[in-house]
């Protein structure tokens, strides 16, 4: 594992090296002259920059760079993760307001809700919230209490944008049995609000059955908030992670810090992953941090890791998406169509099960938003949408090649 990891560590830029350690709170010693050694054989900080602003670390990367005071870093870079820190800040302080008047709106109504990562997460990670920053606020409810909710939201002005919203196409109740959650928007505050009724990405669901019976409180603004268990948290994380491929750095390190800090039980998190179907999926993420972020791991876990050679191999796809760092851009279309490939088969690969991956072939048959977005049938056509759905999938797909 150890040349394994070596292999690829080294076929990271050094833009992307650099961010990992400014922005990993658990950097070693050692780490000092990585660091100073990066920066003196020549960093392009433009690069650097964007690296940041797209993982979204710059309040990380600032508290870092801050108090290492290097003389090569340049002025305007400091200054500018500066400025993207204050944002933050000041982002931060409006969502705690609307994040205390939504779910104290919303449990007045008598509805129960669970908090999704955010400032939960946040403070029991960092002991800091403006260390984590956060695009929404992730609220999940049980699907008969969503009418309700989305009342309460839609009363403090929020707007749910989305072609169901003014179609009748496809039935909401309908739409919602193979989706997961309504994104609302305050067009004022530039506040979102994500509303889910099950956790669930790529066919990797978490029941509620099992939530409702792992939920731990925390104390935060003046009130008790409600927030996943350690094992649960940390699965979910891993399966939203490998889902979306990776494409915030700030997921794994989220994990890393759980992983290190230990508050479960690796008995409890295999047994769980080995129910719900997504051991793969949970080794791969831990292949990525002993990779990138060198997280410690107990030999038993490296030994099943080493095992798992499915894990391995969707890791080395996800690995080719984060050293790509989404900068590649002068790509033959070969090439494009190879990386497309791999997506789908990461994507197909990441359920074990054998039904989850018939599931997810099938899905491309399922009428989407984008269908809706296409042509609008009255509910006695519904069933075209059906026979157009694959054929304007791929016909996504493809512009999405020529796009990359």
């Amino acid at each position: 594992m150890q040349s394994y990891a070596g292999n690829i560590y080294n076929k990271l830029s050094p833009e992307f090296r650099l961010l990992l350690l400014c922005s990993n709170l658990k950097s070693k010693d050692k780490d000092q002259d990585t660091i100073d050694k990066l920066i003196e054989s020549g960093i392009n900080w433009p690069v650097f920059t964007h690296l940041v602003l797209h993982h979204r670390v710059y309040s990380l990367v600032y508290r870092y760079l801050r108090t290492l005071a290097h003389p090569s870093i340049p002025n305007e870079v400091v200054v500018a993760m500066h400025q993207l820190n204050q944002n933050n800040c000041h982002k931060t302080l409006q969502m705690i307001t609307e994040f205390v008047r939504i779910l104290q709106a919303l449990e007045e109504k008598g509805i129960h809700v669970i908090v999704i990562k955010g400032f939960p997460l946040a403070q029991q990670l960092y002991g800091d919230i403006t260390l984590r920053s956060s695009r929404d606020l992730d609220l999940l409810v049980h699907r008969e209490d969503l009418w309700t909710a989305r009342k309460v939201i839609e009363e403090y002005g929020y707007i749910w944008k989305n072609p169901l919203s003014v179609s009748k196409s496809i039935p909401l109740k309908k739409w919602m049995d193979w989706e997961k959650h309504l994104e609302y928007c305050h067009p004022q505050l530039e506040v979102c609000v994500e509303l889910h009724w099950r956790l669930d990405c790529q066919e990797m669901n978490i029941p509620f059955s099992l939530i409702d019976n792992s939920i731990i409180s925390t104390r935060m603004f003046g009130r008790s908030i409600n927030m996943l268990g350690h094992e649960e948290m940390l699965l979910y994380l891993a399966i939203h992670g490998s889902a979306h491929k990776w494409l915030r750095i700030k997921w794994l390190l989220d994990i890393n810090l759980i992983v290190r800090k230990r508050k479960y039980s690796w008995e409890k998190i295999y047994l769980l992953s080995d129910n719900l179907g997504v051991r793969t999926v949970f080794n791969q993420t831990l292949i990525l941090l002993q990779v990138l972020l060198e997280t410690p791991l107990p030999k038993t876990i490296t030994d099943l890791i080493e095992k798992d050679a499915k894990a391995k191999k969707i890791a080395m796809i996800a690995l080719k998406y984060i050293v790509d760092n989404g900068l590649e851009t002068n790509k033959s279309l070969n090439e494009k169509a190879i990386r497309l490939y791999q997506q789908k088969t990461y994507e197909f690969n990441m359920n074990s099960k054998w039904q989850r991956q018939l599931s997810y072939l099938s899905k491309r048959f399922i009428p989407s938003l984008k269908d809706v977005e296409l042509i609008s049938l009255s509910k006695r056509l519904y069933f075209i949408y059906y026979i157009i759905s694959p054929f304007n999938w791929f016909y996504r797909k493809i512009l999405n090649v020529m796009k990359i």
